[in-house]
C-alpha cells in the first residue's frame, strides 16, 4: 500500500445546514479561513437514509466541489443502523481517502499484467449510460490505466444525444487525451525530461474491456470504435510512422440469465460454502456462442445468493493471446479494484468506467428557462454537461 501524504493539522470541524449549492461554497471557505490554506479534502456528513432529498444532497455536494470548487470530498452518511464503532466500515473508508489523495491501496506485480513478451500494456475501459427521459443525454466515459501496475486510472467523460446507440462518438478524442495523460505520467516516473519524444514511453499493447453492449449491436459498434481509437493513435508518432499499437476490443457484459453451479456442491475442491462455483471459474465450452470468441469468467465471491458469472466476448485481437492468456489477465484486473479488499465481477477499466458515467451524471444541468411547447415536434434543450474543474486533473481518481 502506498499512503497518500497528509497534513497534520486538526481539521476543521464544525455544523451547518444544507440549504443548496451555496452551504457547499460556504462550507469550504470557512475551512479554508480556518485554515489559512486551500484544504486537500472536505468531508461532508450527511443523512444515510434513503430519500430523494438525501440524495439530493450528495449530488448536489459532488457537482459544486468537483465542477466549480475543484476540492476532493468524501462523504459519509449517517443513519441509526451504521455503527462507526464497525473497523470494516472505517477501514473502506480509508480506502476511499487514500486513494482520492493519490495514495495506492493494493498493486499487482507487474509481470503479471504484460504480456508473454514482456510488453507494457494501457488497459482501457469504457461505458455508456442512458437517462430514463427520452429527452436527457447519454454519459460516455472512457477510462485508462497510467502505470504499469494497472493502480492509477485517468478518466474522461462527455455527454451525447440520447439515440439509442451504443457507440461512443467522440471516442478519438478522450483515447487521445488519456494517451497524453499516460504519456506525461511515464515520463515523469522514468524522470524523463518533459520534451521527451512520446515514442518511448508509448505502450506496444492496448486492451479495451467495453461494457454496455449487447450482442445485436456489437459489430455496429466495433465497426464504429475501433478505426477512431486507431485514428487516435495515428496521432501520435513512433519513430517515423503513425503509433500503431496491437489491440484487443473485448466486451463485458452481466446483464445475462446464465448462473453456473458446480456439479458437487458438497465438495470443497468444486464449491465454495455458499454452494457457488469456485472463484476464478471459467466456463468457455458447450454455453457459450457457436461462432464468437466468447467466455464465462466468475471472478467474485457472492456472499448471498447464486453468484452470477461476466460474460467476455473477444471482437477483435491483432495481439493473437491465447483463450486461456485473456482469460488470465482478465481474472487477473479483478484482483486489483482499489476500493475492494476482495476481487469483484468484472475488470477494474470496466468498474471505473461505470463510476464515471454515474459520477457525471451529477454535472448535468437543465436550463433554468421554462420550457413552452409551441409544436408536437418541439424538444426541450438537452441539459448542460460541466466540466471537471482544473485542480483535480492533479487527482485521477477523484470519483472513487
Amino acid at each position: 500500500m502506498q499512503i497518500a501524504r497528509v497534513t497534520k493539522n486538526m481539521p476543521a470541524i464544525y455544523y451547518q445546514q444544507f440549504r443548496g449549492p451555496d452551504s457547499v461554497k460556504q462550507a469550504y471557505k470557512d475551512a479554508e479561513k480556518r485554515l489559512n490554506k486551500p484544504p486537500q479534502m472536505i468531508l461532508f456528513i450527511i443523512p444515510g437514509e434513503k430519500s430523494p432529498m438525501n440524495t439530493d444532497i450528495y449530488e448536489t455536494i459532488k457537482r459544486v466541489m468537483d465542477t466549480e470548487i475543484g476540492c476532493l470530498s468524501q462523504c459519509i452518511s449517517v443513519d441509526s443502523k451504521r455503527n462507526f464503532r464497525n473497523p470494516q466500515y472505517c477501514a473502506n473508508l480509508a480506502l476511499k481517502i487514500n486513494l482520492k489523495l493519490g495514495g495506492v491501496n493494493s498493486s499487482l506485480p507487474e509481470e503479471k499484467l504484460s504480456l508473454p513478451d514482456g510488453g507494457k500494456v494501457l488497459f482501457l475501459g469504457a461505458d455508456v449510460t442512458h437517462p430514463k427521459d427520452k429527452y436527457g443525454s447519454s454519459i460516455c466515459a472512457v477510462v485508462g490505466s497510467l502505470d504499469d501496475q494497472a493502480a492509477r486510472y485517468v478518466t474522461k467523460y462527455q455527454d451525447q444525444e440520447r439515440s439509442g446507440k451504443e457507440e461512443i462518438l467522440k471516442i478519438d478524442k478522450m483515447i487521445k487525451e488519456i494517451l497524453k495523460d499516460y504519456c506525461e505520467y511515464q515520463r515523469k516516473k522514468r524522470d524523463l525530461p518533459k520534451d521527451e519524444k512520446d515514442e518511448k514511453v508509448l505502450p506496444p499493447y492496448i486492451i479495451m474491456y467495453r461494457d454496455g453492449v449487447s450482442e445485436s449491436q456489437f459489430e455496429r459498434v466495433l465497426r464504429f470504435e475501433l478505426p477512431k481509437i486507431k485514428e487516435a493513435c495515428a496521432q501520435f508518432r513512433k519513430g517515423n510512422k503513425p503509433y500503431e499499437p496491437k489491440i484487443i476490443f473485448a466486451v463485458v457484459g452481466k446483464r445475462h440469465h446464465t448462473r453456473i453451479f458446480p456439479i458437487n456442491p458438497q465438495s470443497k475442491n468444486e464449491a465454495d460454502r455458499n454452494g457457488n462455483c469456485l472463484v476464478g471459474t471459467v466456463i468457455d465450452k458447450k454455453i457459450t456462442h457457436p461462432t464468437l470468441n466468447d467466455f464465462y469468467l466468475q471472478s467474485h465471491y457472492a456472499n448471498q445468493g447464486t453468484a452470477r458469472p461476466s460474460h467476455y466476448t473477444i471482437l477483435y485481437d491483432d495481439i493473437k493471446l491465447t483463450i486461456d492468456q485473456f482469460q488470465s489477465l482478465s481474472n487477473t484486473l479483478c484482483y486489483n479494484f482499489q476500493r475492494a479488499t476482495s476481487s469483484v465481477s468484472i475488470p477494474s477499466p470496466t468498474y471505473y468506467a461505470h463510476l464515471t458515467c454515474a459520477r457525471a451524471k451529477m454535472y448535468l444541468v437543465s436550463s433554468r428557462v421554462k420550457f413552452v411547447k409551441k409544436d408536437k415536434n418541439d424538444k426541450p434543450p438537452p441539459p448542460k454537461l460541466l466540466k471537471l474543474h482544473r485542480n483535480l486533473n492533479k487527482f485521477p481518481m477523484y470519483f472513487m
